[in-house]
């Protein structure tokens, strides 16, 4: 792989089976009135126990708490102002390293498709093969993904690229701009150790997550963009 890369290949944790089927998708706040909010991701977005690996939490890795990953900043700055607000997390690795046939994933996302956000963000790439990659088929593909989640066709929609760089990002970005979208860039953060959990896990693949700081980063740059749509 192109060495422009060599940061996505220090992510070793797999992507199979980071959650259960029956929590890959996960609510809160479900009794509020107000704005609907989705978070599409990855395992930086939501990752299940996996003691074999030296991960032994429930939240995006590898943030020392659950507030501290993005998902949970984000959440704690819209509800500073938007106490009602109500969130859906979808959980998507799956479908990122099988997405020449994503739509067979679909029905595992039903209940976030139900869930009919107002805002929609979508933060993965990570766990796309790199190796041939196709840029055809993917946008294809994350497009159908997105068109299947966006289940009003009203959404505002937030995109980002990976937080270490990928093939895919071009292709994101290319996305964005013919339909009008905001992306948020994130490379550069995958690319400053200061941005990771290095020397806190034994696992290296975690320890390359975003540590706190890191994960503070991406939660002010998606913020950035949801202030002018909320």
């Amino acid at each position: 792989m192109d060495k422009n890369y060599s940061q996505l290949e220090k992510n070793t944790v797999d992507s199979k089976n980071q959650l259960k089927d029956s929590k890959i998708v996960r609510f809160k706040n479900l009794d509020g009135k107000g704005k609907r909010i989705m978070f599409v991701g990855n395992s930086i977005t939501l990752h299940g126990i996996l003691h074999e690996i030296g991960w032994h939490n429930e939240w995006g890795m590898a943030a020392s708490k659950e507030e501290n990953d993005y998902v949970h900043i984000l959440m704690n700055k819209i509800c500073e102002n938007r106490a009602d607000s109500q969130f859906c997390i979808c959980q998507v690795s799956e479908w990122e390293r099988e997405y020449k046939c994503g739509e067979t994933k679909f029905e595992a996302f039903e209940n976030a498709r139900d869930f009919d956000a107002d805002v929609i963000i979508m933060r993965f790439i990570e766990n796309v093969p790199g190796k041939d990659f196709e840029p055809i088929i993917f946008k294809d593909a994350y497009d159908k993904l997105l068109g299947f989640l966006n289940k009003s066709k009203n959404a505002k929609i937030i995109l980002t690229t990976g937080f270490w760089k990928h093939p895919g990002d071009s292709v994101i970005i290319e996305y964005a701009k013919e339909n009008g979208l905001p992306c948020v860039t994130l490379g550069d953060l995958g690319e400053d150790d200061s941005m990771k959990a290095l020397g806190l896990f034994e696992h290296s693949g975690v320890a390359n997550h975003p540590g706190d700081l890191g994960m503070k980063n991406i939660a002010d740059r998606i913020y950035s963009e949801l202030l002018k749509i909320l």
